[in-house]
């Protein structure tokens, strides 16, 4: 949990922090402005495979991210934000180093080993890829002036904003609808299914039960700011991403 992470920085014992942050899972940004404060290096784990299935995306991710490549976008989002220092990646064959590689050796890109900020053509791209995801998600509401006015409650685009912890049932609601977001918005469903696969079979290292396991006990929808349907939607999610059941190494 974040709050575990933050206590950890804040002992003053490390001088690096391992985190899972990606454009697609943004939790852990409190984590990387502390560890910034205290001069840690911030060590990104898996952006290609954990931060969505990258090299391997659907058709809808790789046309919103057109001219670009979703593993392209990704690496650069991250190397560009001066407070991470190092991506990790398991490369499956050459191809995979290359686009890494790619980014690092354009001039237009980087100085040396330093990264320029993001394009405006970038930004664009990423304004792309919020604007499709609320018009999936949300497709009564109207953006105007970057506010958003929704018309009627058929919204279920889940912000994270985690009010709907603790569960009773213990089950992981705001990692369920961040996939349920990014299987309906962009057709995510095989990462959906790869991470939702871990619920229960993975210990602490991903926690929480599983959609199936909801009571509709109601417990949550008081705390939800945006009022979402939560019973229906962690239920739904399960519908659309259990798959088959496997086992992990450690299982």
């Amino acid at each position: 949990p974040l709050e575990i992470i933050l206590a950890a920085i804040n002992t003053n014992l490390f001088k690096f922090v391992n985190l899972h942050y990606y454009y697609f899972f943004q939790r852990h940004q409190a984590a990387i402005e502390l560890a910034q404060k205290k001069d840690m290096g911030v060590f990104i784990i898996s952006p290609a495979d954990k931060g969505g299935l990258l090299y391997d995306p659907p058709a809808k991710l790789e046309e919103l991210c057109q001219p670009f490549t979703p593993l392209n976008l990704t690496y650069r989002w991250l190397l560009s934000d001066r407070r991470i220092t190092t991506l990790s990646f398991g490369a499956a064959n050459p191809t995979e180093v290359n686009s890494a590689l790619d980014i690092i050796d354009n001039r237009e890109l980087s100085f040396g080993n330093i990264l320029k900020p993001l394009t405006q053509n970038e930004l664009a791209i990423f304004t792309r890829l919020e604007n499709y995801l609320i018009q999936t998600l949300n497709p009564d509401t109207i953006s105007i002036d970057n506010s958003e006015i929704s018309h009627d409650s058929s919204n279920t685009k889940c912000s994270q904003c985690y009010a709907c912890l603790p569960c009773p049932e213990n089950i992981a609601i705001p990692e369920i609808l961040r996939l349920r977001n990014l299987a309906v918005g962009y057709n995510m469903t095989q990462y959906g299914e790869y991470r939702y696969g871990m619920l229960e079979n993975a210990g602490h290292w991903f926690p929480g039960q599983k959609g199936d396991r909801c009571t509709e006990c109601g417990d949550c929808l008081p705390r939800c700011p945006e009022q979402l349907d939560i019973p229906h939607l962690v239920k739904d999610a399960h519908q659309k991403l259990n798959g088959s059941p496997r086992r992990r190494l450690w299982g």
